[in-house]
């Protein structure tokens, strides 16, 4: 990783500064070694000439904290990922994504692994319960679960990104997709101990304590996948079309928007997802009904930069309550970053064709850079925005 500070500095004074905090701090990054090069210039507009856009990033800042200029400009010149518009390795940039289905029940807290995904999709799946599908390329940590099994609509998540699909089990739905699309997916059925491994104790710190039940036992983990992977001569790189990632850089000015500290998104009574702005990081804290959501890997709540609510239709076609979920066609949604919510239309021509958001005004829509929380919500409900 290179690290470039741009001084506007007197003639024969270096200053040094290291700015490496937020991403230090970024669990994307942990692990990365920093190089830092120093560059010095007195005009930050010439800077800019000698490095491709985008020059800085929102979480970077050219002020100090009462407000006075500091005098240097902070920019990453590594790649930019797809799918969070954050630098990341040259040797990353092309891998291909895994998405991972994940149990959302009560009894399945703490999930392991979700304060790294790119992008995390959420929708319901049987009666009142949600289900997560998280889409990891940018890193991939070591453990990820508890996995549980697929649905029809997680499929054509997976397709929105060019993803290799990994789950435990499937629907019958679910079973009819995988064969007539024939996406790349590892089964959790087929690979228990090998790829999937039991893991069946609760972290100390957690309210849910002894043993997990064993249907909430199954985790992804990574060595083993990626040994399978390349035996079985798996495709392992995604494909170059910028569709499957997302549009990143300065969020323009919208004339129908609103305040959104708060973002309340109830699928049901028991699984309501709440999104909290912390003005301090400008990343949202995700929470569910027992209050903070943190990951069993880092003990740390789980945080977004941007939050997307696509609005779609939803029917009960199961005798146990399975959700058919719209996921092709066209509709209307809400896009959520930096306290600021705003209308936005959605568009997939097919299941195993990328999804496409925009503007109103129907341009493309630009996010934040960060990490991406998707709600796939019903259009009988109310999203509340305060």
């Amino acid at each position: 990783m290179r690290k470039i500070l741009l001084f506007r500095v007197v003639p024969l004074v270096i200053i040094f500064i290291i700015a490496a905090a937020v991403v230090i701090n970024n669990p994307i990054y942990r692990n990365d070694h920093i190089e830092e090069v120093f560059i010095e210039t007195e005009d930050p507009e010439e800077a800019e000439e000698l490095f491709v856009p985008p020059l800085l990033d929102p979480l970077f800042s050219s002020r100090w904290d009462d407000g006075t200029a500091c005098g240097f400009f902070v920019a990453d010149l590594r790649p930019r990922s797809m799918l969070t518009g954050l630098p990341t390795e040259e040797e990353y940039l092309d891998r291909r994504p895994i998405a991972v289905v994940i149990n959302n029940l009560h009894r399945a807290m703490p999930q392991s692994g979700i304060s790294y995904a790119d992008v995390i999709y959420e929708v319901l799946t049987e009666g009142d319960v949600t289900r997560l599908v998280g889409i990891f390329q940018s890193y991939v940590p070591e453990k990820i679960g508890p996995v549980r099994s697929a649905r029809d609509s997680f499929i054509d998540f997976a397709y929105n990104h060019d993803a290799i699909f990994v789950h435990h089990g499937r629907s019958p739905d679910a079973d009819t997709r995988l064969r007539n699309t024939g996406i790349t997916n590892l089964d959790g059925m087929a690979l228990d101990g090998s790829v999937f491994l039991r893991y069946r104790n609760y972290p100390s710190w957690h309210h849910n304590t002894g043993q997990r039940p064993l249907e909430h036992s199954s985790f992804l983990f990574n060595e083993p996948m990626l040994r399978h992977i390349e035996n079985r001569g798996i495709r392992s790189y995604v494909n170059s079309d910028p569709a499957y990632g997302f549009n990143f850089g300065n969020v323009p000015e919208h004339p129908v928007s609103g305040v959104a500290n708060t973002i309340v998104v109830p699928f049901s009574v028991p699984y309501t997802r709440t999104f909290i702005f912390d003005e301090e990081t400008g990343l949202y804290l995700v929470e569910n009904r027992e209050g903070p959501v943190r990951d069993a890997n880092t003990e740390e709540q789980v945080s977004v930069a941007n939050i997307l609510i696509q609005i779609t239709t939803k029917r009960v076609t199961g005798s146990l309550g399975q959700r058919t979920i719209g996921t092709v066609g066209s509709g209307e949604g809400f896009f959520v970053t930096g306290g600021i919510y705003r209308p936005v239309l959605w568009a997939k021509d097919s299941h195993t064709s990328p999804m496409r958001w925009y503007f109103t005004d129907g341009t493309p829509l630009v996010l934040s850079p960060g990490q991406t929380w998707i709600c796939v919500f019903q259009n009988t409900g109310t999203v509340s925005f305060e």
